[in-house]
């Protein structure tokens, strides 16, 4: 069953579906933000998230052979149990164990600044739209596979293990938009749906590191990280960016970084600049949420 899903999946049935799909639902947002004087798109923001979209793709063609071979390694030499790859107890447990990785993945690129430098990319546009869901930072693809690692190690079989976060990663690139409203209160309430997403994209205070799932949003109801869209959104970070170029969306933070490590006055205050919460300063001990933390 797993090669079939695989089939369909690498073999392009599925990233061809969810390519044509996305073109059509880009589309249609335009012509609605026309007809209706929505000031959705602007020229500049979606040729950068176009780029950073493709940079990325090239990117994951490389980095999906280096994660199956780990994962493949892991689960020859250490895996914990011999979990089959095409009963569905087990697709829904991958499903599930997959989604809660990406809560705590995705909550640790707000909590922690290195993570926060190469997830910034993704909260720097002050626009929201179907084409956001493709800004990226292509860096964290380097490391990103780590955190998955421990599926492996439990059992679950490789290509599922990619091939359920691919489906997460399909899911999400549909919740970007502020053309779809609150859906019915069953799905609000276990699904990520864009109502949620919009608020995981503010900067207003209320809305700052909130509704990190992926799939589902019952993580962040479950670990008190979820917060209802209310007031209207403004999208951005809290200090946006005065560039908007590619380089700048990408290393800014890492440039920020850089000066603070420079400044800073002990080994621990370096450390702490660099993985401390994005909001902290050594002369400002006390300050809750810094310039530097997240909208989503």
């Amino acid at each position: 069953m797993e090669s079939l899903f695989w089939h369909i999946l690498d073999g392009g049935m599925a990233k061809t579906i969810a390519a044509i799909s996305y073109i059509v639902l880009i589309t249609i947002e335009i012509v609605i933000a026309v007809r209706k004087n929505l000031k959705l798109y602007s020229t500049r923001d979606t040729f950068n998230n176009l780029m950073l979209g493709a940079i990325t793709s090239v990117v994951k063609i490389f980095i999906k052979g280096v994660t199956l071979a780990f994962f493949g390694y892991l689960h020859q030499q250490y895996a914990l149990f011999d979990i089959p790859a095409n009963a569905w107890w087990s697709i829904l447990l991958l499903f599930l164990l997959n989604d809660l990785t990406f809560y705590w993945y995705h909550r640790l690129g707000h909590e922690s600044r290195f993570f926060w430098a190469t997830h910034v990319a993704h909260h720097s546009s002050q626009l929201f739209n179907f084409s956001t869901a493709i800004r990226g930072n292509f860096i964290h693809f380097f490391y990103r596979f780590f955190f998955w690692a421990p599926l492996a190690i439990l059992g679950f079989d490789p290509l599922m293990i990619v091939l359920i976060d691919e489906i997460g990663f399909y899911y999400q690139m549909f919740i970007h938009t502020k053309t779809i409203g609150k859906l019915h209160p069953v799905i609000e309430f276990i699904f990520n749906t864009p109502s949620h997403h919009r608020v995981h994209h503010g900067s207003n205070p209320a809305y700052i590191d909130k509704n990190y799932g992926a799939v589902l949003i019952i993580w962040d109801r479950l670990f008190g990280t979820f917060a209802e869209e209310k007031e209207e959104v403004r999208y951005g970070l809290t200090k946006n960016l005065t560039k908007q170029n590619v380089p700048t969306i990408l290393l800014h933070e890492f440039q920020a970084i850089a000066q603070d490590v420079a400044h800073a006055p002990d080994w621990k205050s370096k450390w702490r600049y660099v993985f401390g919460h994005p909001g902290w300063r050594h002369d400002q001990e006390n300050t809750q949420k810094a310039e530097y933390a997240n909208s989503n």
